[in-house]
């Protein structure tokens, strides 16, 4: 069995397709708890325009991810934990989340994923106290990626079991494709950087895959 914080080295989309997810046969949603459920919003969430925990202030790890991306899932529910325990916690610093959602104008891993990533800005800006347990249910919870699952009701069972208040808010959000130009943005903001893959952080200039190298990611960041 593949451990929570195995990788293989280099590793890039193509390699992607057909690995399996995390979500029960049984369809029921396993409920989640830790450092990352748990993780506090900056004081300003509204002028935040993609999720964001940790202090207001002070220096910004951008993670790139996918909801539909096994790798993401695996350091979300792995090693993100002792990032957030190790630096947002004590307030060193702070962790955005950005879903690359489209690689060459086309929606990267299905054509769901554009929905997934609209759902988790819903959450985000309908109710940000709420938002980082239901980004960990859904990646506790991940159904393989090569299924079309990200419908809204799916997404909605994941929205209510994170009690996000106003759901219908959420719903509406999803169905009338809000947030579109905050996720089409992303892809450009990540090509700009040299990101063609999920996970990957950008701490201060450097790109690095945070499944392969946890030692450089703890050094560059105690270097911020």
């Amino acid at each position: 069995m593949i451990g929570r914080r195995q990788f293989l080295a280099g590793v890039g989309i193509a390699s992607l397709a057909g690995c399996s997810g995390r979500e029960s046969s049984s369809g029921s949603i396993s409920a989640v708890d830790g450092p990352v459920v748990g993780a506090s919003v900056p004081d300003d969430p509204d002028s935040r325009t993609y999720a964001t925990m940790g202090p207001t202030d002070g220096p910004v790890i951008t993670y790139y991810g996918n909801w539909k991306c096994p790798y993401c899932a695996q350091f979300s529910t792995g090693f993100l934990e002792d990032i957030v325990s190790e630096y947002v916690e004590p307030g060193d610093v702070a962790v955005e989340y950005r879903a690359l959602t489209y690689i060459n104008g086309s929606p990267f891993l299905g054509p769901d994923a554009p929905r997934a990533s609209r759902a988790g800005l819903a959450v985000w800006n309908t109710d940000p106290s709420s938002y980082w347990r239901y980004h960990e249910l859904v990646m506790a919870n991940q159904p393989p990626e090569s299924q079309q699952w990200a419908t809204t009701e799916k997404l909605m069972r994941f929205v209510s079991e994170a009690g996000v208040s106003d759901t219908e808010t959420v719903r509406s959000d999803i169905e009338s494709e809000s947030y579109s130009e905050a996720l089409e943005a992303t892809t450009p903001a990540a090509n700009e950087v040299g990101i063609s893959s999920t996970p990957a952080l950008r701490i201060g200039d450097e790109i690095v895959n945070p499944l392969q190298d946890e030692q450089r990611v703890r050094e560059l960041i105690e270097a911020l």
